[in-house]
């Protein structure tokens, strides 16, 4: 891990129009990643952390969003003046639920074929079979031509989100970026996807930033660990200086070092004894 940041951002505000009113989802969001580390983004579920990861990766308006204030630069650059040339190349993501992002009417093997060939038009139907049939390899994916030729609803949960880790991963991205990665799997099939990316991390040199409401998941891989709570970051150091001394209660609770009972009045911004 170097100290170069990869990923800064600065004074961030994001959000949505509902009903043709804007508001925020997120809200003076300041993060610097490094590179080579792996960082993780911990919330519950509506405490900003797709909405973070939208705005990273410059899709916020699919969704009728935009970034308010603020800027989020790769290495130095401000990154929405280039995110539509990195997009899927040198940034990529992992979204969660394979079969919202998963085209069904086309076979596995093409939709990954299809992620390497629209960034590399030099290249030749057969060069990019063989490098589709090497990030099989990567990502773990055996039995090749049988997966290569299924349609998605042909395939297991764990194979279909390999299938979207290979998408991501085959034109040899900075920073991977994996949004609630084993959302809907067996804790069995959880543990070989996390030990995947972590795998992946060190073949490939990635930066990884994994988003996940568990906590345990950001205790065991990450080097650095950001607490998300009602758009804002209430938290964000070394894994382990957050393990053992979190300073924020909220912190405290997921870790399960004051009570639960003291939950809602912390997301309602109430003070607690």
């Amino acid at each position: 891990m170097s100290n170069n940041n990869i990923i800064s951002i600065s004074n961030l505000s994001a959000g949505y129009f509902v009903n043709g009113k804007y508001f925020d989802a997120v809200k003076n969001i300041n993060l610097s990643i490094k590179e080579g580390e792996v960082f993780s983004i911990v919330g519950q579920s509506g405490s900003g952390k797709s909405t973070l990861v939208l705005a990273i990766m410059g899709l916020l308006s699919i969704d009728n969003g935009k970034i308010s204030t603020g800027l989020v630069k790769f290495y130095d650059k401000d990154i929405l003046s280039i995110i539509d040339k990195i997009r899927g190349k040198d940034i990529s993501i992992v979204l969660q639920d394979p079969n919202s992002y998963l085209n069904p009417v086309i076979k596995a093997g093409h939709q990954v074929f299809e992620a390497l060939e629209i960034h590399n038009p030099n290249l030749t139907k057969d060069e990019i079979y063989n490098t589709v049939k090497e990030t099989f390899k990567k990502v773990k994916l055996d039995d090749f031509e049988r997966i290569y030729n299924s349609y998605p609803h042909q395939l297991s949960g764990g194979q279909k989100q390999r299938i979207l880790i290979a998408m991501a991963i085959i034109n040899n991205p900075k920073v991977l970026i994996a949004d609630e990665p084993t959302s809907g799997l067996d804790v069995h099939v959880q543990k070989q996807i996390l030990e995947l990316f972590l795998e992946l991390k060190q073949q490939l040199n990635l930066t990884l930033i994994i988003i996940t409401h568990n906590i345990l998941i950001a205790k065991k891989y990450a080097d650095t660990v950001a607490v998300m709570l009602n758009g804002e970051i209430v938290e964000n150091k070394n894994a382990d200086d957050l393990f053992f001394n979190p300073e924020h209660e909220y912190t405290k609770i997921i870790l399960g070092h004051i009570k639960l009972s003291n939950f809602n009045n912390i997301i309602k911004g109430k003070n607690v004894n």
